[in-house]
């Protein structure tokens, strides 16, 4: 990044933020929007997330998780071009959720156990919502329809799993690396104390993120700003609440996720679903590379990673669809 460059985009930032801070001054009904986003946050992903993440720090400390992954390693070197620190990383992607995969990898790249490769091909796959999200609160709560949750899990499931062998061919000379170091060389007394505070700090990072993004996302929204696409995607869809959805959904998934399922289950319902849960939206993206910023992954691979499995999954849930309706 050049220094005119970055003085640019400096100077754009501070505008934006400027015209945040006043929008949020004038706004009588900002408190209500933070409250609200904290209260996303709290509801749907504190409760799902931050025992995963205390769980997974408390694992990845552990020697049997060495072991579990040296099993794994003739697997996932042969079909995602990784050692088998990645498969244990993906096994507690799929089942912990975003953003636990990208912060297992980032652990492991700066525990020297990753190549750079390597993370930059884990990143594209241990990137994946959970089921106790997709199945539980989506299917069950918003739709009231559990077929519809487990549906849109093995869509994200197998476009993540699809995500890791195209990845795989990612600077394809560069093998995977043999496991060897210890995973961890904390304290063993000190290892719960430590996997709390630092499972704290990154869920309150996450809840962050979120609020922040919902309440951005809500002035967005009152401004005016995302009528005229909704229009343009209503005329294409037939249906208002599915475009919505759709854009708000490419912000906070969420939101965008509560939106559409107001409008009750249409066949675009799940392939939309699949999108928005498969490309995470811009507040997922930003909370997995906060994480994989920390081990200086690459940005650009893992967002090409994101579109990939949007795309996939919307391909997937298609073929689903015959199931559902």
């Amino acid at each position: 990044m050049t220094t005119k460059f970055q003085g640019f985009l400096e100077k754009g930032v501070f505008v934006l933020c400027l015209a945040f801070a006043v929008i949020l001054t004038v706004r009588a009904d900002s408190s209500n929007m933070v409250l609200d986003g904290v209260s996303l946050w709290v509801a749907t992903v504190l409760p799902s997330t931050f025992p995963y993440l205390f769980i997974t720090a408390i694992l990845s400390s552990l020697k049997t998780t060495q072991k579990i992954s040296l099993k794994l390693s003739p697997f996932t070197r042969r079909v995602f071009n990784v050692n088998g620190l990645c498969g244990y990383a993906f096994i507690m992607s799929v089942i912990s959720g975003y953003p636990v995969g990208a912060q297992i990898v980032s652990d492991l790249k700066n525990g020297g156990l990753l190549t750079d490769s390597e993370s930059t091909r884990a990143s594209a796959f241990c990137s994946t919502s959970s089921p106790v999200f997709l199945i539980g609160c989506v299917g069950n709560i918003m739709f009231g329809n559990s077929l519809f949750g487990l549906l849109l899990f093995l869509c994200n499931f197998i476009s993540a799993f699809l995500n890791g062998i195209i990845f795989s061919f990612y600077k394809r000379k560069d093998k995977a690396q043999n496991i060897t170091a210890p995973l961890s060389t904390t304290a063993y007394d000190d290892v719960i104390g430590d996997c709390a505070y630092n499972s704290a700090l990154s869920i309150i990072k996450v809840g962050s993120i979120i609020t922040l993004f919902y309440l951005f996302t809500e002035i967005l929204s009152k401004l005016g700003v995302f009528t005229y696409p909704v229009k343009l995607l209503s005329l294409i869809f037939k249906d208002g609440a599915v475009a919505e959805g759709l854009i708000l959904g490419a912000f906070e998934c969420t939101k965008g996720l509560k939106i559409l399922s107001a409008g009750g289950l249409t066949p675009y319902s799940l392939p939309i679903c699949a999108f928005i849960c498969g490309f995470g939206g811009l507040s997922v993206i930003i909370q997995s590379l906060a994480c994989l910023k920390k081990a200086k992954i690459k940005t650009a691979p893992f967002i090409l990673a994101k579109i990939i499995m949007a795309v996939t999954s919307v391909l997937i849930a298609l073929l689903f669809n015959f199931f559902l309706l």
